[in-house]
Parts: C-alpha cells; sequence; structure tokens
C-alpha cells in the first residue's frame, strides 16, 4: 500500500509527458512548410514552385516523384520524399509524386542571368497554372530553352514564357522559348510565348517561337500560341514561327504571328512550321501571313507529312469573337480559348482563383489590342476653344502650327501654340483628347492646367 501514490505519481508523469508531445505536434509548422516533408499543399501530386531556386532545383528531380539528393535540391526542399504527396483524406493506396506546378509569376534574370534548360529529359509533369516566367536568356550548346528536352513521359502545360533570349550553339540541335525539343508521346499545351528572341548559331538546326522540334510519332502540341522573333545568319537552319521542325506527332489548335528571318536563303523558313517531317501532321493551325515576311506558312515538307497551314492576314485572325462560324470553328469548345472583342488574337484562358469560371485575364502576361481612337480632322483652336480666342486677357502671338504623324487608326496630332502672358511669352504644346466625332471637348498637356493661363506676367509650368 506504501508504493500506490509512487505508482500514482510516475502514471501522473507519463500522462503529462504524452500531453506535451501532442502539444509539440499540435503546434508543428503547417503541411507544406519548411522542414517538413511534405511539399504538395494542395494534395495534386504536383510540388509547389514559387521561386527561381526551386524552379533550378527540378532538374535534379527529371521523373518528378520529389526525391533528389542533389544539394541544390535539399536547400529548397530540405526533406525530399517519394511519399510527399500521399493525401492523407484518400485511403487504400499510397500516391506518390507526379511532378511540379509554379505558384507565382518568377524572374529569373537576377538569380539566374544564363539559364542552363532543364531536362536531359524531363519526364515528369509540369503545369504553370496560368503564372509566368520572365528573365529567361540561354545559350546553349545542346537542346535550347526554359526546358532542354522533354522526355516521352514529360507534360508541360499552362505556362507563358515572357520575352525569352534563347540561343542554340551546337550543331544538330534545336531552340525554342518554351523548350528546344519534345519527344515521342511528350505533351505540350495550353502554353504561349510572348516576344523575345530565338535563333541559332550551329548548323544544321531547328528554331522555333515555342518549340525547336518534336521527336517520334506520338509527341502532342495543342491550343499553343508565340509571337517571337526568330533570325539566324547561318544555313541550314529550319525555322517556324511556332515550331522549327515537326518532325514527328500533331500539332492542332495552334498559331504564330512572330517574324521569321534570316539573311541566308539556304534556310528553311515558315511562319508556322519551319520543316514538317514524316509521321507528323497539323490541322487547324494558322500563321500570320502579313507578319512572317515568309510566302508560306509551312518552309518545307516531307511528303509523309500531313496537313496544310492557311496563312490569315492580322484582320481575319483578330476578327473572331468565337468560335461558331468563324475560322476558328473547328478548333475544340473545349480548349481553353477566348476572343475576346474585334481586333483580338485569342487568348488562353484559366481559372485560376478556383471561383468556376476561367477567364483570359487569369493566365498571365497575356494583353488585349487596345484601338487608338479615330484620326481627328486638322484642329481649329479658333472654332474649337473659343473661350481661348475670345476672351480679351490673352493674345496669340503666333497661328496654332498642328502636327499629325501617322495614318487611320495609328494617326496623333499635336498642336503647339504661344500666348503672351506679360512678362513672359513661351510655346506650349497641348495634347488633344476627348474627340466625340464632331470637336475635341477638352485639353490635356504636360503639367499645364487651363487656369495658369489667366495668370498674367507668370510662366506657365
Amino acid at each position: 500500500m506504501a508504493m500506490l501514490p509512487v505508482v500514482i505519481w510516475r502514471r501522473g508523469l507519463l500522462i503529462a509527458l504524452a500531453l506535451a508531445a501532442l502539444a509539440m505536434l499540435l503546434a508543428a509548422p503547417p503541411v507544406g512548410a519548411q522542414g517538413t516533408t511534405d511539399y504538395d499543399t494542395d494534395n495534386d501530386r504536383l510540388i509547389e514552385i514559387d521561386t527561381p531556386a526551386k524552379l533550378n532545383a527540378i532538374r535534379h528531380d527529371e521523373d518528378g516523384d520529389g526525391d533528389a539528393s542533389h544539394a541544390d535540391y535539399t536547400a529548397v526542399f530540405p526533406t525530399p520524399s517519394t511519399t510527399q504527396c500521399d493525401d492523407p483524406a484518400t485511403t487504400g493506396t499510397t500516391e506518390t509524386c507526379a511532378g511540379y506546378e509554379l505558384a507565382a509569376d518568377l524572374d529569373l534574370s537576377a538569380d539566374y542571368p544564363t539559364w542552363t534548360p532543364i531536362g536531359n529529359p524531363y519526364d515528369a509533369t509540369f503545369d504553370g497554372k496560368g503564372y509566368t516566367i520572365s528573365g529567361l536568356t540561354v545559350s546553349f550548346a545542346g537542346y535550347a530553352g526554359l526546358f532542354g528536352e522533354i522526355g516521352g513521359s514529360g507534360i508541360i502545360r499552362n505556362v507563358g514564357v515572357l520575352n525569352p533570349t534563347v540561343t542554340t550553339t551546337a550543331n544538330t540541335r534545336s531552340a525554342g522559348g518554351l523548350a528546344g525539343t519534345v519527344a515521342n508521346n511528350g505533351r505540350v499545351e495550353t502554353s504561349y510565348v510572348l516576344g523575345g528572341t530565338i535563333s541559332a548559331t550551329g548548323t544544321p538546326a531547328w528554331i522555333g517561337g515555342l518549340l525547336g522540334e518534336s521527336q517520334g510519332s506520338g509527341s502532342v502540341i495543342r491550343a499553343t500560341y508565340a509571337n517571337a522573333t526568330l533570325t539566324t545568319t547561318n544555313t541550314s537552319v529550319r525555322m517556324g514561327g511556332l515550331i522549327g521542325g515537326l518532325n514527328g506527332g500533331s500539332l492542332t489548335n495552334s498559331y504564330a504571328y512572330g517574324v521569321v528571318q534570316s539573311t541566308n536563303s539556304g534556310n528553311t523558313r515558315g511562319g508556322l512550321i519551319g520543316f514538317g517531317g514524316a509521321d507528323a501532321s497539323v490541322a487547324n493551325s494558322y500563321c500570320n501571313s502579313d507578319t512572317h515576311t515568309q510566302s508560306s506558312c509551312i518552309g518545307g515538307q516531307s511528303s509523309f507529312f500531313t496537313g496544310t497551314v492557311d496563312g490569315k492576314t492580322t484582320g481575319e485572325l483578330r476578327q473572331p469573337t468565337g468560335y461558331a462560324g468563324t475560322i476558328y470553328a473547328s478548333w475544340s469548345a473545349n480548349d481553353p480559348w477566348d476572343f475576346g472583342k474585334r481586333r483580338d488574337y485569342p487568348l488562353l484562358k484559366i481559372d485560376k482563383d478556383g471561383d468556376g469560371t476561367a477567364t483570359w485575364e487569369e493566365f498571365g502576361g497575356q494583353y488585349r489590342y487596345i484601338p487608338p481612337p479615330p484620326s481627328p480632322p486638322p484642329y481649329n483652336p479658333a472654332h474649337d476653344h473659343p473661350e481661348i480666342y475670345q476672351n480679351a486677357r490673352y493674345e496669340m502671338a503666333t497661328a496654332c502650327e498642328v502636327r499629325t504623324t501617322g495614318t487611320g487608326d495609328d494617326a496623333k496630332s499635336t498642336s503647339t501654340l504661344t500666348f503672351d502672358l506679360g512678362d513672359y511669352t513661351r510655346p506650349i504644346t497641348l495634347a488633344l483628347s476627348l474627340w466625340d466625332g464632331t470637336h475635341f471637348r477638352s485639353l490635356q498637356s504636360q503639367n499645364i492646367a487651363m487656369p495658369e493661363l489667366r495668370q498674367e506676367g507668370q510662366t506657365a509650368t
């Protein structure tokens, strides 16, 4: 009986220690925070990438299973594990990671002024989630792009690349703003490249605004577009506004409107495809015949290549506002396109905020065409602004000088007037605005307000 209090005390101590341990677990960092083994916070089997260093690290995990031992990887994912993507809500199965996804727009220019392409090859999923990558500069003796090689199990989707500068310096290699090459059964979907320059110093080579080339009969390129400048001084370079060499696989529901230029006549150039090879096909895709400076959307093709590409003018590409009854009627309504209003290129859309509605604004980096106001007739200050001329406090020192530049929608007019304001005389440049179709109803100027003109003896500033 004398030992009973000791036993009770020890049991109480054990309970207290258990409660303390439980409290520590409850106070642990949330799932996905640094120091845990779960970097897939939304349980979609894709690990989140929100810094350039994390994007760089995935080159050491090309199968996307979330487990790599390289120091660059463990520096940003301290406790990698193949089981970190296992969803606790899913019972009966163990889920492994399938790849990576962007969780923020990334600018590579500061941390990686010269980028080494990912993938030798990259054989997992990479989902951009509607985010963009900018500041990409690549000069690489191999397959060049954000990704070098996309393997047969690789899937790249929902990503935008802005203003890349990409060059392949090796012979028999390829370069593109998104990737150098995609292998048999690899997929590139719902992605774009806007701006930038793609080039090659090796020969032969393949360069394209989006992709350098595709290889193998099973590759898929769908719902993509590009507007990059392609250039080279070498010979035997196959250049395409979207893809340099469609050497296998299929290209559908895509377009390009970049500039394809070369000073060497020995190159094969096309507004959409540089060369169409065997076991390859294209359908429902277009190039801008006004911008690519080439005579054809396909520079050259094998006798085994199937499909055609129609060249369309800028107006034809931007005129439609939907699928029905337009050149885009054959594009699947399930593809994520937004046609906007008149004079817009089709843009990709995504539901980034999860509200159930996909919009093009949520797919970062894209922009709509905003037409300038119609060209006005010559400006008549005495007629359009009698408050200046009829006020006795003002005396015009010189006549109004009107300068109009551009034509049509791009016309802009400026007027220079000189007022005598007491002891000071100076010219004032006024920008005209708010044209209602008949008269200008207001004036805008740089740092000049109309009340200041009523202060005699002072200069307008």
